[in-house]
């Protein structure tokens, strides 16, 4: 990049929070400086959180930064009014507000801002484009034994390992976790603890989990678990005894409206050009589309993506990752959509350009599967024009 009129190796790391910093290569010192600035503190019993955090002071934020009320959605009738009573009683109103009992709304939320896609850079001029998702999530922490409840050795098993993704109440999250409610009705119990096990999909395998703790999983998910109270560090546990671990986290939730859409106004997502040079956003665009929304005349309003872009030395801008199925080309100087193709899957992934015999290639992996969107297992390589 070009930095004080000097032509300086970096590194810039984009993050979660929507943000970029710019750091010189060589010798890690920030190129545009970085503030700490207070942030607010836990009040859960025996947590400490840090009284500042870091804020670049340029480039600008990416992505909006804090969630207020006069930003929850209206995209359709009762959109606010539901997303309202989702958040009543829960803390908001700065990106670091900590976990609480009362509820948190997070954003940028847990994937973004930027995700593990990435961004693209081009070294001839120091451009920077990353895509971004717009998505609030509610966090919740829960004492773990309030007083007067019993709790079951599955439970506590299921807390500490499922919870996270499924939810407390096993209700999973919509595109996201899929509910583990009435699960026998679609697996079989050595079908899922096979699946417990050794994972499939984005799901990890739990191969630490012991058999005496699995086969106790498996009776409290399907519902067979007797009512016996559990043991924690080796000793039986009274109902209302605190333990040593005070708070369970109640998974990750998305924040949606009664139709399934974002908490916020859109745009939902967004496709930027950051000029490392100058600490600006050169530009930005709306990226992602809901059809059934334009189809009723509502403006593009973007969407999450996952997958970042690929820039070309010949001017374009090429990435998929949204739910719409749309493999995009944008011209990397104005953001003008100049090519799009809809491919059989959603394409999750950042695309690789290649050359074989002068012949330049971009091929993207398209395997969907998130954000409810449909499974497959497609490559596909496009031919970029002499």
């Amino acid at each position: 990049v070009t930095h004080d009129g000097k032509q300086i190796d970096a590194v810039a790391q984009i993050t979660k929070h929507g943000v970029v910093f710019l750091f010189d290569r060589e010798t890690g010192k920030p190129l545009f400086e970085i503030e700490e600035r207070p942030v607010p503190e836990s009040d859960l019993d025996n947590e400490v959180t840090a009284k500042t955090q870091p804020y670049p002071v340029k480039p600008p934020p990416f992505s909006g930064q804090v969630f207020t009320e006069d930003m929850i959605s209206d995209v359709l009738p009762n959109s606010r009014e539901s997303i309202l009573e989702k958040i009543k009683g829960a803390n908001y109103g700065h990106k670091f507000t900590p976990p609480s009992v009362e509820g948190t709304v997070i954003y940028p939320g847990f994937d973004g801002g930027a995700d593990w896609g990435g961004a693209a850079v081009d070294p001839e001029d120091g451009m920077l484009y990353i895509n971004a998702s717009e998505m609030a999530w509610l966090h919740q922490m829960v004492p773990v034994n309030p007083a007067g409840e019993v709790i079951t050795k599955g439970r506590s098993v299921y807390m500490a390992n499922c919870a996270a993704c499924h939810g407390a109440d096993l209700s999973g999250q919509q595109h996201v976790f899929p509910s583990l409610i009435d699960i026998k009705s679609r697996l079989g119990k050595v079908e899922a603890q096979a699946l417990i096990k050794n994972g499939k999909g984005r799901m990890p395998g739990y191969s630490q989990i012991n058999d005496e703790d699995l086969k106790t999983l498996m009776d409290f998910i399907f519902e067979e678990e007797d009512q016996s109270v559990m043991t924690w560090a080796g000793k039986a546990l009274e109902a209302g005894e605190e333990l040593e671990i005070p708070y369970n986290f109640t998974g990750y939730r998305k924040l949606y409206d009664a139709n399934g859409y974002p908490a916020m106004k859109p745009p939902w997502g967004t496709l930027n050009a950051i000029d490392l040079n100058k600490g600006e956003i050169k530009w930005q665009i709306h990226f992602g589309e809901f059809k059934e929304l334009t189809e009723q005349g509502i403006p593009l309003t973007g969407s999450e993506s996952y997958g970042g872009p690929a820039v070309t030395a010949g001017g374009l801008i090429f990435i998929a990752a949204t739910p719409d199925k749309m493999f995009k080309a944008y011209d990397k100087d104005t953001g003008e959509l100049l090519w799009q193709y809809e491919l059989p899957f959603a394409g999750y992934a950042t695309p690789a350009v290649y050359e074989i015999d002068g012949k330049q290639f971009v091929v993207i992996a398209a395997g969907g599967g998130k954000l409810g969107s449909e499974s497959g297992d497609a490559y596909l390589a496009f031919a970029l024009p002499r």
